[in-house]
């Protein structure tokens, strides 16, 4: 709340100086994380040398300063300088596939902005967009957290009693949004590459998307020299695709594709401090 009422009051340049000093600190007192994030590099992009490693080490702190000062901050923003923050590219594909009543899944990752891009997505649409979301163990930053992501009309659904509620608001042509490259089970999901190297990975989405003929949309906000953001949205076709094994793992592997697509262009935005391949290596 600190963070926000100064962040509220900054320009959008004086916001990401702000947020960069905020990701500096966070990789001071954080050398286990960051010592991933250097492992996790070296592995993504073992050609590179050490000054690279650290320099996109630095930046994907940084990143994650940036987003905590603008997510503080949320509660004070106006509707129109949400806009002036991110635009879209091809945004009216959301209001197209969510026009035919089969229900919407938004696809993303721990990439850019992502809470800004549920945000303005459920605001630049007025659709609401049921998130899927991690509680937070700290119960009153959680509640915080919850209140600026619901201030657009969206709401929010827990990943710890999340099936019934999406399956009820996917039925009822509902759009739902999640992230799902973070490292996931071994015993109930699959393994597809992602750099090259076989990783597990949630297959709830291509499982709904198969199961119920529900459209796809993945985006990942890249920021500008500006410091705002754009965000192209593009479909993830599975219409040549059944609901089996194989059709679960070619699209997930579609996915695993578009966001290393992602990461390998702006390597920065990406949140490398996460055990990805904790299973793997």
């Amino acid at each position: 709340m600190f963070i926000g009422f100064i962040s509220s009051h900054l320009s959008i340049s004086l916001r990401y100086r702000l947020g960069c000093w905020i990701g500096g600190f966070f990789k001071f007192i954080s050398p286990g994380r960051k010592k991933i994030a250097y492992g996790n590099l070296k592995i993504a992009f073992p050609y590179k040398n050490n000054d690279w490693y650290n320099s996109i080490v630095n930046k994907s702190y940084q990143n994650l300063g940036v987003i905590v000062s603008e997510v503080s901050a949320l509660y004070s923003f106006t509707d129109d300088t949400i806009h002036k923050m991110i635009r879209y590219k091809n945004l009216e594909l959301i209001n197209k596939k969510h026009s035919e009543g089969k229900g919407l899944i938004l696809l993303s990752g721990h990439f850019g902005n992502w809470e800004l891009l549920a945000y303005s997505a459920g605001l630049f649409t007025n659709i609401p967009i049921h998130i899927i979301v991690k509680p937070q163990k700290n119960s009153a930053a959680d509640r915080k957290i919850n209140e600026y992501r619901i201030r657009s009309g969206n709401k929010l659904i827990s990943m710890h009693k999340a099936a019934r509620e999406i399956i009820m608001t996917i039925q009822n042509g509902g759009v739902i949004a999640l992230l799902a490259d973070q490292s996931a089970t071994t015993d109930k999901d699959i393994f597809v590459d992602f750099f090259g190297i076989p990783s597990a990975t949630y297959k709830a989405p291509a499982e709904l998307a198969l199961k119920y003929n529900i459209p796809v949309i993945c985006s990942f906000p890249v920021r500008q020299n500006d410091h705002t953001y754009i965000a192209e949205i593009f479909e993830l076709r599975h219409d040549d695709l059944i609901d089996d094994e194989q059709g679960i793992y070619e699209f997930t592997k579609r996915y695993s594709n578009l966001l290393e697509n992602a990461v390998r262009e702006n390597p920065e935005l990406w949140v490398w401090q996460h055990r990805r391949w904790k299973y793997s290596i």
